[in-house]
């Protein structure tokens, strides 16, 4: 949400808000005002944090930044280039997630991919993804190891490591609850797969629903224990 990139520029850039409104011509009650009360913020303000921050415009953007390479002209051969574009094109996206921007499924694959399902270079998305250990037998759910502070069940459902899994899981509808447990069973190691889910489920005392795109990856960390990695997008959230 734009209310939340703003916030988050201005810690990325070490300023209050105040401050930031003040540098770039702006009325601090207004803005905060949008911000705390969820109204939209016109595109005018958005340009001025931008120019006054030194931020693309693209930071406040959902749309994926694309990226250009210069031809190389070092007489690297064919595989050396494409190794040279796969780093900067991972570096490129490490360096645009640690500033707020959003990670895509394709993000994240690529990374899985590159590191063959290893937890290795594991910070700039540890707290975009949730880890659980394997779905053991008389479980009421996968155990979550890690909960990513930024992940879709942290900001949109509250979950964390410590809840108790019963009382959280009765607060969905009982057909998403048998999907997801479907769906931790059936996870191998070093595969993955992708699915959009709806859910219906019970937050602050208000229904939600909606549905969202899941990666599940069987992954291990660096001494080879194994885990279940749930990477979450939503697509779409309706308040009853």
């Amino acid at each position: 949400m734009i209310a939340e990139k703003i916030t988050h520029l201005c810690k990325l850039k070490k300023v209050t808000l105040r401050a930031a409104c003040q540098a770039a011509g702006l009325k601090y009650s207004t803005l905060h005002a949008q911000i705390s009360k969820g109204r939209p913020v016109p595109f005018a303000t958005i340009d001025k944090l931008s120019r006054t921050l030194n931020m693309p415009l693209s930071y406040f953007s959902d749309q994926q930044p694309v990226f250009q390479f210069s031809p190389d002209a070092s007489g690297a051969t064919p595989s050396q280039v494409m190794l040279t574009l796969e780093r900067s094109f991972n570096d490129q996206s490490k360096a645009l997630a640690n500033q707020g921007l959003n990670i895509s499924i394709d993000d994240v694959l690529d990374w899985l991919v590159h590191v063959d399902f290893c937890m290795t270079d594991f910070d700039w998305i540890k707290d975009r993804v949730d880890l659980y250990h394997p779905l053991q037998k008389g479980d009421i759910m996968a155990q979550p190891y890690t909960v990513g502070k930024h992940s879709l069940s942290a900001q949109i459902l509250g979950f964390d490591r410590q809840q108790d899994l019963k009382e959280y899981y009765a607060r969905f509808d009982p057909e998403n609850v048998a999907q997801i447990r479907i769906s931790h069973k059936a996870v191998k190691q070093s595969k993955y797969t992708v699915t959009d889910q709806p859910f219906v489920a019970q937050n602050n005392g208000a229904e939600i629903s909606g549905s969202y795109r899941k990666l599940m990856a069987g992954v291990t960390d660096e001494a080879g224990s194994p885990f279940t990695l749930v990477f979450c997008r939503l697509i779409r959230i309706v308040n009853e």
